[in-house]
């Protein structure tokens, strides 16, 4: 049987009405997420699958992630992001198809390992020490932002108050052990802190500082990120964070970004955000 053959029956024993589905395979076990097509989240049932899989295989993340991911919805920029830079291949709205099988490819062949539940649309992943401070805690760390006479917010100031979050997160003497020193801040026209993110993706690589950003804002108001709002980090977003700063914004095509610091990796190259021109460096005076 075909590899497309294979994924489409697979794809039927595992379909549930009104859900999206992923899943990969590997050493005889179909790893899968399902996400409700309706539900709006930073998260998918890509997102769900990579994000778990991280959170609940780190030791094996690598070899499974290494494999085909297929999923019966098509790709988002959030979804394609976070594929180029954590796992490798995909293919996308593969259609719900039974096919016969035989031999090795028979149903009683396949186990199964759901990742998450139909019912959460976060994959549950252990948030770092630094990421569960309160903002109250941040803003006494930060200080005020500081507005001009016509209301405005300096970028350059919110990117130094960035640099000072991401001096606070942890480092060792073994470099991939530890987190990177990244953080990223979203802060209102108004100047009010709305949410921060700290880099703590030395075990899970899903946990880049945006993305610690936006789930949890999304955890604690349950809304997207409000236009007006723009989001400041020490670092270039990479496309997994492009993809879901640009997927769970209010107003996508009018997001602000400034970071400080140029990834020079591919995976920070021609993000979503580059096309469309909507985020900018700002070099520290």
């Amino acid at each position: 049987m075909s590899d497309e053959k294979r994924a489409q029956h697979l794809a039927f024993l595992l379909n549930k009405n009104e859900f999206d589905l992923a899943f990969v395979e590997y050493n005889g076990i179909v790893y899968y997420s399902r996400h409700h097509k309706l539900a709006e989240a930073p998260s998918s049932a890509v997102v769900k699958l990579l994000q778990g899989i991280f959170e609940r295989y780190a030791d094996h993340s690598f070899f499974i992630l290494r494999q085909r991911i297929y999923t019966t919805a098509p790709l988002t920029e959030m979804c394609r992001g976070m594929i180029k830079v954590v796992a490798k291949r995909v293919t996308e709205s593969i259609s719900i198809q039974e096919s016969e099988l035989q031999g090795d490819d028979c149903a009683d062949g396949f186990k199964f390992q759901e990742i998450g539940t139909c019912d959460q649309l976060l994959a549950t992943v252990t948030p770092s020490i630094e990421n569960q401070k309160q903002l109250v805690e941040i803003e006494s760390l930060l200080g005020s932002f500081n507005q001009n006479k016509m209301g405005e917010i300096g970028t350059l100031e919110c990117l130094k108050k960035a640099q000072i979050l991401a001096e606070t997160v942890p480092r060792g003497n073994v470099l991939h052990d530890h987190d990177r020193s990244i953080a990223a801040i979203l802060v209102s026209a108004r100047g009010e802190l709305l949410g921060y993110g700290m880099n703590s993706n030395s075990k899970n690589k899903t946990l880049h500082a945006e993305v610690n950003l936006i789930q949890r804002y999304y955890l604690e108001n349950k809304k997207r990120i409000p236009q007006g709002a723009i989001l400041y980090s020490t670092h270039k977003p990479c496309k997994m964070c492009a993809g879901m700063i640009y997927h769970w914004s209010e107003k996508p095509d009018s997001m602000q970004v400034y970071y400080s610091k140029e990834e020079m990796g591919g995976m920070s190259r021609q993000t979503i955000l580059d096309r469309l021109r909507l985020n900018k460096q700002v070099l520290a005076e």
